[in-house]
């Protein structure tokens, strides 16, 4: 008697099963190549070799392009740069913050009254010496209609301090709003409209 001994004998199932996980390596190993491109040769060089390829970095960049626009639209940048803000000095600033604290407690007392319309904000933020001509005071921008034509209650005001800056804001029955910024490029120390 040898002493060897003897393996069981698969079972159909058993082989079945190994049969398929074999068919499906094969098909795995066959198909993993598809898709893909072999280099062709060079111009000048050796079959096989890698052809030069472009990277995104050697392709011209579009006149458009706007790589910093994360998910906003196309031409986002280009379309609001009326709504940027042109840059203060610091002295400037400042004077503009102690403007800031004298402006809000007389809109605010004009927004109590219920006087919040640009004839009744005019003269009480003259009455705080700014001259006319550094002193703008108008109705609201509709945010609906594109060519302003609905009224909006309320006064929108920008007062220009010094060479660089601005107070802006809006008086409206819910709130007396200011803030300091720079001058718009368009709407100057007013806060322009909403851009399309």
């Amino acid at each position: 008697m040898s002493s060897r001994k003897r393996l069981p004998a698969l079972s159909a199932l058993t082989t079945a099963t190994a049969l398929a996980c074999l068919a499906s390596l094969s098909a795995v190993l066959c198909l993993s190549g598809c898709g893909t491109d072999r280099p062709a040769a060079a111009p000048g060089g050796v079959p096989g070799s890698p052809s030069p390829v472009s990277s995104p970095a050697a392709t011209p960049a579009s006149p458009h392009a706007e790589p910093d626009r994360g998910d906003s639209a196309p031409h986002n940048a280009e379309n609001t740069i009326g709504r940027r803000p042109g840059e203060m000095t610091a002295a400037d600033r400042e004077a503009a913050r102690k403007e800031a604290a004298r402006v809000r407690p007389v809109l605010e007392k004009l927004r109590t009254e219920g006087r919040i319309a640009p004839d009744a904000v005019r003269p009480a933020l003259a009455a705080l010496g700014f001259p006319p001509a550094d002193l703008r005071v108008q109705a609201p921008w509709s945010r609906w209609n594109v060519d302003h034509a609905e009224k909006v209650p309320g006064t929108l005001y920008g007062i220009r301090i010094g060479a660089t800056a601005c107070v802006s804001g809006m008086l409206d029955a819910g709130q007396a709003w200011t803030e300091v910024t720079g001058p718009y490029p368009e709407t100057g120390c007013v806060a322009p409209p909403v851009a399309h």
